[in-house]
């Protein structure tokens, strides 16, 4: 019976390095060990867990190398899929993991995002036009009642989701479950659908159980950051609650900011946080603070939204320095299934935070939309 693979990538800068000879390497030490040794009855026995090199090209500088690995060895652990394809290879100098093809039979283990993009038009009675998402700023050393007042503030304007800081923890001086509290008051004070999304953070062994008090007690969603606590907890997450999850990059940067070693930026930040069960993602966008090349920016916003089976789409969510004269720039690129992270800029204005949601809904409301320019 044939094995049951997905395909991997890596790209491997030509240094000297027989690039045949570590493509084989790869192939039995990422699985069984070693194969050359082995008695012919022992081969037979561990065969169908060995992966198998299905491509090497070479070029001046890089390698392309894609190797087959059988889905038995890992499943649906997504950190064991990830030190299974790159565990100890990710020490060695100069491999990168750039793709994960994710096969029909690897997909069906997963359910993907909750809501999806569809999904959460739905619970915002917004068919059309980019959604508008603030954050509180500053993040740290307000009250929980003080934050509640802002969200008013922008639910009264119009905004559609306010999110916490991704470094707003649960803390004496801002306890989640008071800071929830204030927010979801402020929401129906203002009778609207803003949706708040609640950082969740805590030991690994409390989280779960605090996701699913945060959705007893009345929470729309939550933010988590996936990169710092793992992916796998992120699919356990989605397993556990039923409400939004929106997964923030956090730590991201020392994963896939190498040119010659870690993850692609798409695999990391759109590819895994998808079918782990993300409803958004969050990602540097080419225009703010971060500037990241727009060629890359527009992969992962193509990962987090190409049909995949019966995995939904994620909302993409392009984020740092997002200001209001960028509206139609990223309406431009993106088209209207889109996240618009007006952040700190809102709580700039020189009017205020209420000023200041409404200059981005206002320049929302004045573009006529179209879709995405091609690049």
């Amino acid at each position: 019976m044939p094995k049951d693979m997905i395909n991997v990538v890596y790209t491997i800068k030509n240094d000297g390095r027989d690039i045949k000879k570590l493509a084989h390497n790869i192939a039995v030490g990422q699985t069984i060990g070693i194969w050359n040794e082995l008695s012919g009855n022992v081969r037979l026995q561990i065969s169908k867990h060995l992966a198998e090199v299905v491509s090497i090209e070479e070029s001046s500088f890089t390698s392309t190398v894609k190797i087959a690995f059988p889905i038995e060895n890992f499943g649906s652990d997504l950190g064991a899929l990830l030190t299974a394809v790159y565990g100890k290879i990710s020490l060695v100098p100069k491999i990168k993991l750039e793709d994960i093809e994710f096969s029909q039979n690897y997909l069906n283990l997963f359910k993907g995002p909750r809501f999806g993009i569809s999904g959460i038009r739905d619970q915002l009675g917004k068919k059309e036009k980019p959604l508008l998402m603030s954050i509180f700023k500053p993040c740290l050393g307000l009250s929980h009642g003080e934050l509640g007042n802002m969200f008013y503030e922008q639910a009264e304007a119009g905004i559609d989701i306010v999110k916490d800081d991704e470094i707003l923890y649960d803390k004496d001086f801002n306890q989640t479950l008071k800071r929830l509290e204030a927010c979801l008051g402020a929401k129906e004070k203002a009778k609207a659908k803003t949706i708040y999304a609640i950082n969740l953070t805590g030991q690994a062994n409390e989280i779960l159980d605090r996701a699913v008090q945060l959705e007893k007690n009345g929470a729309l969603c939550i933010l988590f950051n996936y990169v710092s606590y793992g992916l796998p907890l992120l699919t356990s997450l989605r397993q556990t609650v039923s409400i939004p999850i929106m997964a923030h990059p956090a730590f991201a940067g020392a994963i896939c900011m190498g040119s010659t070693s870690g993850l692609s930026e798409q695999l990391l930040l759109a590819k895994l946080p998808r079918i782990a069960g993300a409803d958004f993602v969050l990602f540097p966008s080419q225009y703010g603070s971060l500037s990241w090349e727009k060629n890359i920016v527009l992969s992962i916003n193509k990962e987090l939204t190409k049909p995949l089976i019966h995995i939904k789409p994620s909302w993409p969510v392009p984020s740092a320095g997002i200001k209001a004269n960028m509206v139609k720039e990223i309406i431009l690129d993106f088209g209207e299934d889109i996240v618009i992270n007006a952040g700190t800029a809102v709580w700039e204005h020189k009017d205020g935070g209420l000023a200041g949601a409404k200059e981005f809904i206002k320049e929302v409301e004045s573009l006529n939309l179209v879709s995405p320019r091609s690049s």
